[in-house]
């Protein structure tokens, strides 16, 4: 939780110092991310991704923006989505952003049939990134991220678990 409210208070004062003349407006992109899960016992599980990406700058310095990522890896399936505040602040070498928001998810186990194969996942999301102009319509991002943190769900039992990963992507302004 401290991590959150230290998130938030960082993302505000990047919309005074913000220094974009870009105007707003929608965006599409896509790209990849590494993804570890860390539950509150002990164990991991780690995940490529491929994400799909949109939103809408309602001006130069803080837009909304979606997600939805998608990873297989032995037999199991990782669907989230998240949806954030952006907050960026730009100049013409790069870009830098914050994002805070929330993240739903399902892990789909590969189970018997007429079992309930399904982990629901939900928690608050944050991260921060970079970005680079390729031309003013396109950009390259790095950015790291904690996909999720709160709980998961599964046969009534809640565990604290942790998705965080480090993504590249490109997007479109229009």
């Amino acid at each position: 939780m401290k991590n959150w409210l230290a998130a938030v208070a960082l993302s505000l004062p990047m919309v005074a110092v913000a220094g974009d003349n870009a105007t707003g407006g929608f965006y599409l992109g896509g790209g990849a991310a590494d993804v570890k899960m860390r539950f509150d016992g002990g164990g991991s599980l780690d995940w490529t991704t491929g994400e799909l990406l949109g939103g809408y700058k309602l001006n130069p310095y803080v837009g909304g923006e979606a997600r939805l990522g998608y990873g297989s890896e032995d037999g199991l399936d990782l669907i989230y989505n998240s949806l954030y505040y952006r907050t960026e602040s730009s100049n013409d070498t790069a870009k830098t952003y914050l994002l805070l928001g929330y993240t739903f998810g399902v892990i789909k186990l590969d189970a018997e049939s007429g079992e309930d194969d399904t982990v629901d996942l939900n928690g608050f999301s944050y991260g921060a990134g970079v970005g680079f102009s390729v031309t003013p319509q396109l950009n390259f991002n790095l950015e790291y991220r904690m996909i999720l943190n709160g709980d998961s769900k599964y046969d009534g039992d809640k565990e604290g678990i942790e998705l965080s990963g480090v993504s590249i992507n490109v997007d479109y302004r229009f």
